[in-house]
């Protein structure tokens, strides 16, 4: 979880190579109402996964990492 003067603002989580969501980053980002992103360890693009009326954005952990500050 990433969190800014206390309040988390996205969550994170890393996998080898699960490519759906796992039930506890679901429930998290619905309990918070905040961003989730799923980081796998391979290199089949980005792409979105439903979770009720919010997405969880699953990507390259490689590519993801690269475009932080």
């Amino acid at each position: 979880m990433i969190a800014n003067e206390g309040r988390p603002i996205l969550l994170i989580e890393a996998k080898l190579s699960e490519t759906q969501p796992s039930a506890a980053l679901k429930k998290f980002q619905l309990a918070l109402k905040i961003p989730a992103v799923q980081l796998i360890d391979e290199s089949r693009g980005y792409r979105l996964v439903r979770n009720d009326n919010q997405h969880i954005l699953i990507a390259p952990a490689y590519q993801w990492l690269a475009g932080l500050p």
